[in-house]
């Protein structure tokens, strides 16, 4: 039995150190290569895989970086000439002004990446704020997209006043406490796990992990935080926080949410005019029955009502896919993320 236990831990321990690792190997092998392109002034860094198929464009989340596909982009690739980039103040992209870091201003420079590196429509698939970046490309380039995938975007609940009062504000409002405190942005990671509470629903082990992950981030100051112990689904995140500008994030709580300048969602759902596919992480709701927990606050990216307004907005014919997982649907559940875009991409090509 002991030796059984030993060899459980041990294999577990070796996926979670090694498993990255792996994964980008496999990315490589499907062909994809990352590159630079330099779109209205600001250098762009993606990954870009064979031409098997129609265009797609994914587009991450806040804090991200292109490689958080890598479990779903070898598969991709057998359908799709997929280009995954980076958003500004993000990997290896350049970061941009803080006053640039708006929904319009970021969608358009990447509505420009499309125009210039991709050349043509694309599906546009946008993960969380990725998302957001996806529909405004949708809404105000709609010669550019064929079709849209939402993944888990934050729909209404990152709006101001309501976004401080959801998890997903938390790391928002702390870029924007570390910019105030003047700290250098080499050490946003370490200010996060100082301040923020990221291993919450570890329980009790939260102090204990939170400690180490301290002391890790002092000892390898601009490196991601590793542990053993943590499976990549967790420590995935600090991938790219080490890589992230703080002004980003700060963006959506300043000023009201100068993140939202120009930008109006009810009236961007609504221009949309191509096949659309919402996927929601529902977890909590599957589980628990609230998206909400005891104090009030949001655990997801969007409640049920927030989804029913989305789709009402919508055109007519989108298709709704609850997946019970926590928010980076595409790295948790790849089968069910995949398979979602595949649904799109056989919607487009038969209405094409």
């Amino acid at each position: 039995m002991v030796v059984l236990l030993g060899l459980l831990l041990g294999g577990y321990a070796h996926r979670n150190v090694t498993g990255p690792r792996r994964e980008l190997d496999a990315v490589a092998e499907a062909g994809f290569r990352e590159q630079r392109a330099a779109v209205d002034g600001c250098v762009l860094t993606y990954a870009e895989g064979p031409d098997n198929g129609p265009p797609l464009v994914l587009i991450h989340g806040q804090g991200s970086r292109w490689q958080d596909h890598a479990r779903v982009l070898p598969e991709l690739a057998k359908d799709h000439h997929v280009f995954a980039v980076d958003v500004p103040g993000h990997g290896g992209s350049d970061r941009l002004p803080p006053d640039r870091y708006t929904n319009v201003a970021v969608g358009d420079l990447l509505a420009g990446f499309v125009r210039q590196v991709v050349g043509g429509p694309t599906i546009v698939a946008g993960h969380s704020s990725g998302g957001l970046l996806a529909l405004h490309i949708a809404a105000a380039h709609p010669d550019l997209v064929s079709g849209l995938f939402l993944e888990d975007p934050p729909l209404f609940s990152s709006e101001m006043p309501r976004l401080i009062t959801t998890y997903g504000g938390t790391m928002l409002l702390h870029a924007d406490r570390f910019l105030a405190a003047g700290r250098p942005g080499d050490d946003f990671q370490l200010y996060m796990l100082q301040h923020g509470n990221y291993f919450e629903l570890f329980g009790p082990l939260a102090g204990p992990i939170t400690d180490d992950a301290v002391d890790r981030a002092r000892d390898r100051p601009g490196e991601p935080v590793r542990a053993w112990y943590l499976p990549s689904e967790v420590t995935v995140f600090f991938d790219g926080l080490v890589r992230y500008d703080p002004a980003f994030g700060a963006a959506w709580v300043r000023d009201g949410g100068r993140w939202y300048a120009g930008f109006d969602t009810e009236a961007a759902l609504t221009a949309v005019r191509v096949p659309t596919t919402v996927l929601h992480t529902n977890y909590f709701e599957a589980t628990e029955g609230t998206a909400y927990d005891g104090a009030g606050r949001l655990r997801a990216a969007m409640d049920s009502a927030d989804v029913s307004r989305a789709l009402d907005l919508l055109p007519s014919g989108t298709r709704l896919v609850q997946v019970a997982s926590g928010h980076l649907a595409h790295y948790e559940r790849p089968q069910e993320y995949l398979d979602a875009l595949r649904g799109l991409s056989g919607r487009i090509t038969t209405t094409g």
